[in-house]
């Protein structure tokens, strides 16, 4: 109703209003900045005797002062060479869009905002932007969002140093704020944080949900809109300066001064900010019908928070990210949600950033995940793994884990990783490393994974009684003969591919001959079949491996280099470029060679005797202190004898 108010009374001073005298105030405006009386301009409209008279022709005359005079005017070159008249033209422009044709004059500067070359000119556009928005209220909400939208839009255009995109260090991040193209974006922001600030408190005051209405109105309104358009604000481009923290006490940078801004404002605007977690669940749990007529998801149309281009996924993920890794959970947040609740919820966010391709925003999924895993008071409950996030989580971080070029960022996957083993009951533990050594294939993760579940056993050997099935009998005898104790092409195996999952199999062999004497776990049981499936062929195969490796290196010490071998032609590729760093690994469908020198050829071949060589120390050690514990367990000692001769 205030809003239909201020229209009308536009609307009866233009009524009202001599158009002759209209054109010859816009003709005094024009001779006033041409001699450069930009005082002059100012008292047109600033001197209580003159601005009653002078303010009530400007409807006539807006859109005329706005092409003639604010836009030629607002540009870089105006604000560089005479910044008198640019400041002049910005505060024409502010006072115009109090009378200006509503419709017409925010097409204008949606289109402005989109296409501004500096932070001056953005400012400027923004500054009348936000008094057309005001005007507008709560009508025409669509209006509002087109605008929103091309703020947001300009914002992602900016240029940025590409290493944010590809990933940066502790010491990069600490200087982050002094590059260029980074101070020009959090202006930008900051600028928003100046246009937002008088209508969030406009909304909060006008836009409440009246006392009958019991549920949430989630379609197009101002308030949802502006919800969004926060929350999307969190998301690319400012989320990928969030990879460094800052520690407590240290002042604070002007990215989480920016981000504790919006994030403040959306928590405001939804009042609840742990609404969204269930409508987190409908989008990434289940699949609705795409309506392509209409470009949405069954339903979405009725709740914007449903809508990807409204409110993007990932950028929902950081906005918790910045309320619980950023500390930014208002006071009044409800407390009668259940942690397990919002683990479970915020999983499914923390997946989305794991998948996206930057490493910041990879970074910030496993922070998330590492702060949530901290408010957890009792384990999880196996039943949860039902939900099928889990599962896609964990493909995601092993991914990470094992193949990410950032150490930070796997040194931080190994340790959200273990952590989220833990936070499980004992037999959601065994399901997740089952499930992981049947499917991983990054050797170095299925032996660390191998080594954890022998230390979860380890613990329960020193601490339970009696042992939890998980850890003993029929259950930890498939762990080791189906995931742990395997060689993955029998004989033929790779075994220097494979070094880290092999040396974790006999470390846990010699480890459970050794400390479990009493054949509390039930390892004497399954030894016979770990012996026939596991120790047997692999003692066959240390003897194969070494013999070809050091046949292959006489043949090259000789000069013949040629090898029609398949597997050490591929394992020479690898170490060539692991060990000499020479780059030229053998191309997709390639299975020469690299040309490399003779000498390079004698280190790689060396560097593999001496692996195997390693090998075959710890399967002898292993086999050794199963005989000990054999003969101290008055028992036919094992069968393997495969390497004496």
């Amino acid at each position: 109703m205030l809003e239909q108010e201020m229209e009308l009374e536009v609307d009866v001073e233009a009524q009202a209003a001599d158009p002759g005298e209209a054109v010859n105030l816009l003709k005094l405006i024009k001779r006033l900045l041409l001699e450069k009386a930009y005082d002059g301009v100012r008292m047109l409209f600033n001197s209580p005797q003159e601005a009653e008279r002078n303010s009530r022709h400007l409807p006539l005359i807006a859109m005329d002062l706005f092409h003639d005079v604010c836009a030629p005017n607002l540009t870089d070159d105006v604000n560089c060479e005479e910044s008198e008249l640019f400041d002049c033209a910005d505060e024409l422009l502010k006072l115009l869009a109090k009378y200006a044709p509503l419709q017409e004059l925010m097409l204008e500067l949606m289109e402005r905002v989109g296409e501004s070359s500096s932070i001056s000119v953005f400012g400027a556009y923004l500054r009348a932007l936000q008094v057309l928005i005001q005007r507008q209220g709560r009508s025409k909400p669509q209006a509002v969002e087109w605008c929103l939208h091309s703020v947001y839009s300009r914002l992602q255009e900016l240029p940025l140093p590409e290493y944010l995109s590809e990933g940066y260090d502790e010491a990069q991040a600490k200087l982050i704020e002094q590059e260029e193209d980074v101070e020009d974006l959090l202006a930008h922001y900051i600028t928003v944080g100046l246009f937002r600030t008088p209508i969030v408190k406009e909304i909060l005051q006008q836009d409440v949900r009246p006392a009958d209405q019991t549920f949430r109105n989630c379609g197009l309104n101002r308030r949802n809109i502006f919800a969004c358009f926060f929350i999307q604000l969190l998301g690319r481009p400012l989320a990928l300066l969030e990879m460094g923290s800052v520690k407590e006490g240290m002042t604070r940078t002007y990215v989480q001064q920016v981000v504790e801004g919006f994030t403040k404002d959306a928590s405001q605007c939804l009042g609840d900010p742990f609404y969204l977690l269930n409508l987190v669940e409908q989008r990434a749990r289940w699949q609705r019908k795409l309506d392509a007529s209409k470009g949405v998801y069954e339903m979405s149309s009725r709740n914007v928070f449903l809508i990807e281009e409204k409110l993007p996924l990932h950028a929902l993920a950081m906005y918790y990210h910045s309320l619980f890794v950023g500390n930014q959970l208002p006071p009044t947040a409800p407390k009668i949600y259940a942690p397990l609740f919002l683990f479970e919820s915020i999983v499914y966010l923390a997946e989305v950033l794991l998948k996206q391709q930057e490493p910041p925003l990879q970074h910030c999924g496993l922070r998330l995940v590492e702060y949530l895993l901290t408010t957890l008071g009792d384990p999880v409950p196996y039943a949860s793994l039902q939900l099928d996030v889990h599962k896609r989580f964990f493909e995601a971080l092993c991914k990470i884990v094992g193949y990410s070029p950032q150490v930070s960022l796997r040194q931080l996957g190994i340790h959200v990783l273990r952590q989220y083993v833990l936070a499980f009951e004992d037999q959601g533990k065994y399901l997740i490393i089952k499930n992981l050594l049947e499917t991983q294939q990054h050797d170095g993760l299925m032996g660390y994974l191998a080594g954890m579940y022998k230390d979860l056993v380890h613990e329960a050997l020193l601490e339970s009684s009696p042992m939890p099935k998980v850890y003993s009998g029929k259950m930890f005898q498939e762990m080791l003969l189906l995931c742990v104790c395997v060689l993955p092409q029998d004989v033929k195996s790779d075994l220097l591919l494979h070094s880290d999952r092999l040396c974790s199999a006999l470390n846990i062999v010699r480890y459970f001959a050794l400390k479990d004497k009493q054949d509390v776990t039930g390892f004497w049981q399954a030894l016979p079949e770990i012996e026939r499936r596991f120790l047997i062929p692999l003692a066959k195969a240390l003897d194969f491996s070494m013999a070809h490796y050091k046949a292959y290196k006489e043949r090259v010490e000789n000069g013949q280099s040629a090898s029609d071998d398949a597997l050490m032609q591929r394992q020479l590729n690898m170490l060539a470029v692991n060990i000499t760093n020479s780059g030229m690994a053998a191309k997709d469908g390639d299975n020469h060679l690299p040309d490399i020198g003779t000498k390079e050829k004698l280190e790689v071949l060396a560097s593999s005797i001496t692996g195997l060589e390693s090998l075959r120390a710890l399967y002898l050690r292993a086999n050794e202190c199963i005989e000990q514990s054999a003969r101290q367990r008055r028992i036919k000692p094992p069968i393997s004898q495969a390497l004496e001769a």
